[in-house]
C-alpha cells in the first residue's frame, strides 16, 4: 500500500526544481532573456527525462528564444546536476516555456476592463 503523498517522479521532480533554479541563478548568465523561473519540473516515471518548465519576467524575446537559450546550455546544466545528485543518473533535459503568469495577467487586465465598463454604466 502506497502512503505517500505523491509519487516518486513528482517528488523527484519537485527537489530537480530546487536544483535547476539555484544552478541557472547561479552558473548561466540570463542578463540577455531576463529574470529566469523554474515554474515546474516533471519526470517521466522512469526518471530519465525531465521536462522543465521555465519562466522569463522582463524578457523582452519571443518564448522560442528563451528556449533556445537553455537547449543550448542543457548538457552544461547536467553536467552541474551530475556532481551535485546521489542517483545513478542524471536526467535527459528538455525545455518548455511557461506563459501561465502571463495568461493570468491576460485575463486580469480582461476583468479590470469588464469590471470598470460595469461601472461606468
Amino acid at each position: 500500500m502506497n502512503t505517500r503523498p505523491y509519487s516518486r517522479a513528482e517528488r523527484y521532480g519537485h527537489e530537480l526544481q530546487k536544483l535547476l533554479g539555484e544552478l541557472i541563478s547561479r552558473e548561466l548568465d540570463t542578463s540577455s532573456i531576463g529574470f529566469v523561473t523554474v515554474t515546474d519540473v516533471k519526470m517521466t516515471n522512469d526518471l530519465k527525462i525531465a521536462k522543465v518548465y521555465v519562466s522569463a519576467i522582463n524578457s523582452g524575446q519571443p518564448s522560442d528564444q528563451v528556449i533556445q537559450f537553455f537547449d543550448s546550455r542543457a548538457k552544461y546544466l547536467r553536467g552541474l546536476m551530475g556532481s551535485q545528485l546521489t542517483s545513478k543518473s542524471v536526467p535527459e533535459l528538455r525545455f518548455y516555456y511557461d506563459n501561465s503568469e502571463e495568461e493570468a495577467e491576460k485575463i486580469e487586465r480582461l476583468f479590470m476592463k469588464l469590471h470598470s465598463e460595469k461601472v461606468e454604466e
